[in-house]
């Protein structure tokens, strides 16, 4: 029998992702320590080699084939189609019974030992809701890309701009969603972004460690990938949501598009049109052309960093473009990179640069 007091719960959302899930499944299942394990997978309806995955570890766990490093294991899966992964997130939080819960991508792995290192912080820290650390970022082949480091203490304005938080990196105690409720499902892709901000206003307790809890996988044709603009109107509208029309919501929304815009190779007047297009769509969003042009000016030169290297002319255009719409950006941070890489002149010499700096800074 497991004692759910003992219990740390893990969910993994799900689709078509045979290729990674088994080392995703064997990073929570062989985690060792005094605790159980309640490992539920909540499938979307596979139809590659998922389904047969999941049932052979359901099988080995349950028939004893494989050894296992904690009190015991409740391994189960569901698998039908649901209204899209943030629903499926909430119908697998509605059932875990553990006390603490994280939650795992299905191409990510948990770091060994990440469970005895949550499990201790919370133990040490009893008013703590929260645990996250750092993150390993590793490629398609789990390759080691870098390390990102968590912020040791998150305020609101540390969110107007971006999400610290990657999600797998964090364990959540269970009253945090008695508290303030699940994921929010109007958001397909930033609800974790969305969640936080959440949590933050309503003063949960969040608590960083320093070690890596997970590895997480970077991939093209993921989710979150940048030649996705469904993820940028997502990040947006949660940023609209929770502090309205800011200069950081006006700097994202021209960054976003010259993201969007050099993955797909278009020029960034295309990227900026499709991503407002999409999100006055999804919000009433009244914005004057002075604030149109302030967002365009950031997306400009943020292009123009992009390629600068790779077309000059083109590349100095853009940088014009930038100073044209809003002079004021002459004195931002993006504005010294590009100044930085014209000096330099070409590519190697500014990303060799980079790297020796980062290096050494380590």
């Amino acid at each position: 029998m497991i004692d759910y007091k003992k219990t740390i719960s893990i969910l993994t959302v799900s689709y078509n992702q045979g290729e990674f899930i088994e080392q995703t499944i064997k990073s929570v299942i062989f985690q060792d320590g005094d605790f159980f394990i309640e490992y539920l997978i909540v499938d979307g309806g596979s139809t590659d080699n998922t389904l047969e995955i999941l049932k052979k570890y359901k099988n080995l766990i349950e028939n004893k084939k494989i050894k296992i490093n904690c009190l015991g294991i409740d391994f189960k899966f569901i698998s039908e189609k649901d209204e899209g992964p943030t629903n499926a997130l909430n119908k697998g939080l509605r059932v875990l019974k553990g006390n603490i819960i994280g939650i795992l991508n299905s191409d990510d792995i948990y770091a060994e030992g990440s469970f005895k290192k949550v499990i201790k912080a919370f133990q040490l820290n009893p008013k703590t809701e929260i645990v996250y650390g750092d993150v390993i970022f590793i490629d398609e082949r789990g390759n080691y890309i870098y390390l990102k480091k968590g912020k040791k203490i998150l305020k609101l304005k540390d969110f107007f701009q971006e999400n610290p938080i990657i999600q797998p990196e964090t364990f959540i105690k269970k009253t945090v969603f008695e508290k303030i409720g699940f994921f929010d499902e109007n958001f397909k892709f930033a609800n974790d972004y969305d969640f936080w901000i959440r949590c933050i206003k309503n003063n949960i307790n969040f608590k960083y460690i320093h070690y890596p809890l997970v590895y997480f996988r970077k991939r093209k044709g993921a989710r979150s990938s940048s030649s996705n603009p469904l993820i940028f109107v997502d990040t947006l509208k949660v940023q609209f949501k929770h502090f309205g029309i800011t200069d950081f919501f006006l700097k994202n929304l021209g960054i976003y598009s010259s993201m969007f815009s050099n993955e797909l190779g278009k020029d960034f007047d295309y990227g900026f049109e499709e991503i407002l297009k999409l999100l006055f769509k999804e919000i009433r969003l009244n914005l004057n052309k002075n604030m149109i042009k302030k967002a365009k000016s950031f997306g400009y030169l943020k292009y123009a960093i992009y390629k600068i290297y790779e077309d000059k002319k083109y590349g100095m255009k853009s940088y014009f473009k930038s100073i044209i719409n809003y002079p004021q950006i002459l004195f931002t941070k993006n504005n010294l990179i590009f100044l930085v890489r014209i000096f330099l002149m070409k590519g190697k010499i500014y990303y060799g640069l980079k790297t020796f700096l980062k290096i050494n800074k380590k």
